[in-house]
């Protein structure tokens, strides 16, 4: 997963990756730099899994936007999953926007920002919460069986199974 954005002259979080050959597609959170000049503190965008978080930018009073999400065509079309957040700032400047794939907005000191998109996994805003997650599976055979009602469509001569909650597939 995508690292969370830095704040008061720190840098963004690491991305946490899962220990399989694969590897995983998280980015570092965006960092903030603190200036005295100016008094405002936005925070660094979340992590996304296709980019890092952009930092948060003082001099401008502009939160960080969250890290673009990783393009999948497993469906057919073309869409963007694991967006990162967007950074949260003071009251009166500019919230990071979410980043592609359901990321969610920053807030700021008096409003939090939005929860990431459901089923995309896509990050929260600045104390918001992430969006949950999704199971694609496209296979050439179809299923003998399936629980926990997917979401079945065709597209180029494949079966596509899309599960939003928990289930299970057979062939």
């Amino acid at each position: 997963s995508g690292g969370g954005g830095g704040w008061l002259n720190t840098n963004g979080g690491a991305a946490q990756q899962p220990s399989s050959a694969s590897g995983g597609y998280g980015n570092a959170g965006g960092g903030n730099t603190f200036d005295n000049n100016y008094g405002r503190i936005p925070a660094g965008g979340g992590g996304g899994a296709g980019g890092a978080g952009n930092n948060g930018t003082p001099a401008v009073a502009g939160a960080g936007n969250g890290g673009i999400g990783f393009a999948s065509s497993i469906t057919g079309t073309s869409t963007y999953y694991a967006g990162g957040g967007g950074g949260g700032t003071s009251d009166g400047n500019t919230p990071g926007a979410g980043g592609a794939g359901g990321g969610g907005a920053g807030g700021t000191y008096s409003t939090n920002g939005t929860a990431g998109t459901a089923n995309t996994g896509g990050g929260g805003g600045a104390n918001a919460t992430g969006g949950s997650g999704v199971v694609i599976i496209s296979t050439p055979i179809a299923a003998t069986s399936t629980t926990g009602s997917p979401t079945v469509t065709t597209s180029g001569g494949r079966t596509i199974y899309t599960f939003t909650s928990s289930g299970t597939i057979t062939w």
